[in-house]
C-alpha cells in the first residue's frame, strides 16, 4: 500500500464533510448494534435476521471493498482493456457461490448449531482437524487482510482530513474497534449496506465524469490504441496472445470460482432471515458488483488516456488513479461521496474480517482442542477480546513494519480460495467427500500459496534475494499467472483425489443426508 501515499490531501469541505459525516454514521451503528446484541448468535450472524436486499448488497460490499477504487482502477490504467477480465467475470462469483452453497449453509446453520464456518466444516466432516486448520487460516487471512487495510486506511484518512499518516492509522483503528466490538456482525452487516449504497451512487457519478473529461468512449479508446493497441486489446497488455489468454483464464477461475471460498462472503449465509429471501441474493450482488465496477473501467482508461496524450503528467504511482481522478476532476460533492465511500469499503470490510477472525480465536480454536466455552456470555466477551486484539495486532505490524505488510499482503484473495472453496463446496455438494481429503486440500493450498507467494518476500526482506529468485524459477507458470490458481486447482485435486481414495466404508451424519441430495 505504499504507493497510496501519494494520494494527495483534500481541500474541498464537502470531502471533509462527507469523511466526518460516515465516521459519525458507522460509530452511531455501532451503539445501535450494542443495543441489539444479546448472544454469540446475534454478533457473529445477527441473529438470523437479515433480508434480501442487505444480504445481497453487504455480500457484494465485502467482495469489492477497497479494491474497487484502488486496486481496480489500477490494473485497468495499467492494462488496458486486458484489466477487464476481472470486471467482467467476477459477478459470476456471487452466482456460483448462491447455487453451491446459500441454501445448504443456511439450512446447515438449522440442523445445528453453526455460527462459523469452522463450525460448518466440523459438523459435515466430524473432524477436529478440520476444525482447527480451517480457524488457522482464517487466522492467518484475517490479519494479512485487516494489515493491509489498515495500511490504506491511513493513507486515506490522511486525504480526507488531512491529518498525519501516523493519526490517520490510529484514529482509524480506534473508530473500527470501536464500532466493531460494540456492534458485532449487526452493525457490520448495516455499514456494509450503507457503504454498498454509497459505492453505487459514486460510480455512476464517477463513470459520467470520467466519459466527459475523456471525450467519451470513443474518444479514449482511440487514443490508447495509438499510443499502444495491446491497451484496447482484450489479451494483448500482459503478455503474447496465446499465454495472456491462458492467464486471462486463471484470473476468471480465480475471482470467479474463488469467490465461493471467501469466509466473509459464505458466512453472510448463516445470517439471512429464511431460505426465500435467498433467491435473488446473487442477481442483485452481481450486478451491483457490476455497475460499482464502472469506477475501475472509466477513471483507469481515461486517466491513462490523459497521460498517454499529454493532457496531464504521469501519475507517480497507478494505484492512485481513481483517488487524483476523483479529487482532481470532479465536484467536491461527487469527490466527497467517493472518498466516503473508499473509507467506508475499507473499514467495513475489515470489520467482517474481525468478526470471522475473532470467532475463529474464541470459538474455533478452543472446540479444536476439546475446550469449548460452555457459557455463551463468556464466548461472546471473549470474542469481543480477540477481536480487540486483531486489531491492535494487525495495527502495530502497520505501524512498525511495511516489510511485514508486503509480505502478508501476498495472502490475499488466493489464500482464501485455495483453504476453503473445495472444503466447503464439495462438502456440502458431495456424500463422498472425506475429512482426510478436506485436510489435504487445505494443507496443499496453503502450502502452495505461502511457498510461492510469501516465501519469496521473506526472502527478500531478509536479505537473501538468491532464495527469493530459487524459488520463484520453480514456478512453472509465466509470470502473471496467478499463484492463487494454482493452489486452488491443488487444493481441488488433493480433495477429490484422497477423498476418493478414503471414502470406502464412510458415511455423512444422519441428519445431513437430506441436505447433501438436495
Amino acid at each position: 500500500m505504499k504507493p497510496l501515499q501519494a494520494i494527495p490531501v483534500a481541500d474541498d469541505p464537502f470531502v471533509l464533510l462527507f469523511g466526518g459525516l460516515y465516521l459519525l454514521i458507522v460509530l452511531a451503528i455501532g451503539v445501535w448494534g450494542y443495543l441489539n446484541t444479546d448472544s454469540t448468535s446475534d454478533f457473529l450472524i445477527t441473529g438470523k435476521s437479515v433480508g434480501t436486499w442487505v444480504l445481497a448488497l453487504t455480500a457484494f460490499s465485502v467482495i469489492q471493498s477497497g479494491f474497487g477504487f484502488v486496486g481496480g482502477p489500477e490494473l485497468v490504467y495499467s492494462y488496458g482493456m486486458t484489466g477487464m477480465w476481472i470486471f467482467f467475470t467476477a459477478p459470476l462469483g456471487f452466482l456460483i457461490a448462491w447455487v453451491l452453497l446459500a441454501r445448504r449453509m443456511r439450512i446447515l446453520a438449522d440442523i445445528r448449531n453453526v455460527l462459523t464456518l469452522a463450525d460448518g466444516m466440523y459438523v459435515r466432516y466430524e473432524s477436529a482437524w478440520v476444525r482447527g486448520l480451517t480457524a488457522f487460516a482464517v487466522i492467518v487471512g484475517v490479519i494479512a487482510y485487516l494489515a493491509t487495510n489498515l495500511a490504506a486506511l491511513q493513507f486515506v484518512m490522511r486525504a480526507i482530513f488531512g491529518i498525519p499518516v501516523v493519526w490517520g492509522l490510529f484514529g482509524g483503528a480506534a473508530i473500527l474497534l470501536a464500532y466493531s466490538v460494540l456492534g458485532g456482525m449487526i452493525a457490520g452487516v448495516w455499514t456494509d449496506f450503507v457503504q454498498s449504497i454509497t459505492m453505487i451512487v459514486g460510480a455512476v457519478f464517477v463513470f459520467y465524469f470520467a466519459l466527459e473529461f475523456g471525450g467519451g468512449m470513443g474518444t479514449i479508446t482511440r487514443n490508447l490504441a495509438s499510443v499502444d493497441p495491446a491497451l484496447v486489446s482484450p489479451f494483448g497488455a500482459i503478455g503474447v496472445p496465446a499465454a495472456s489468454a491462458f492467464t486471462a483464464l486463471a484470473w476468471w477461475i480465480l475471482f470467479s470460482i474463488g469467490s465461493a471460498g471467501q469466509p466473509h462472503l459464505i458466512t453472510k449465509f448463516y445470517m439471512s432471515r429464511d431460505l426465500t429471501i435467498l433467491r435473488w441474493g446473487a442477481p442483485i450482488a452481481a450486478i451491483s458488483y457490476g455497475i460499482s465496477s464502472m469506477i475501475a473501467f472509466s477513471a483507469g482508461l481515461s486517466m491513462r488516456a490523459a497521460v498517454e496524450g499529454g493532457t496531464i503528467p504521469e501519475l507517480r504511482s497507478a494505484s492512485i488513479a481513481a483517488p487524483v481522478f476523483v479529487l482532481n476532476q470532479t465536484p467536491g460533492v461527487v469527490a466527497g461521496l467517493v472518498l466516503a465511500a473508499l473509507l467506508a469499503a475499507i473499514m467495513s470490510t475489515s470489520d467482517s474480517f474481525l468478526n470471522i477472525g475473532a470467532a475463529a480465536v474464541s470459538r474455533d480454536l478452543p472446540r479444536a482442542f476439546g475446550r469449548p466455552i460452555d457459557d455463551e456470555t463468556t464466548e461472546l466477551r471473549v470474542t469481543q477480546i480477540a477481536l480487540a486484539g486483531l486489531t491492535v495486532l494487525s495495527t502495530l505490524v502497520v505501524f512498525f513494519s511495511d516489510a511485514l505488510v508486503g509480505i502478508l499482503g501476498t495472502i490475499g484473495w488466493g489464500f482464501f480460495a485455495a483453504a476453503f472453496f473445495p472444503v466447503a463446496v464439495f462438502g456440502l455438494n458431495w456424500k463422498g467427500a472425506t475429512k482426510e481429503g478436506a485436510v489435504a486440500g487445505i494443507v496443499g493450498g496453503l502450502v502452495v500459496n505461502l511457498f510461492y507467494s510469501a516465501v519469496p518476500r521473506i526472502a527478500e526482506a531478509a536479505g537473501t534475494p538468491g532464495v527469493s529468485e530459487t524459488i520463484l524459477s520453480l514456478y512453472p507458470f509465466a509470470e502473471g499467472f496467478p499463484v492463487g490458481t494454482v493452489a486452488l486447482l491443488v487444493s481441488i485435486a488433493l480433495t477429490v483425489g484422497v477423498s476418493v481414495l478414503t471414502q470406502r466404508g464412510r458415511s455423512v451424519p444422519a441428519d445431513l443426508v437430506t441436505l447433501l441430495e438436495r
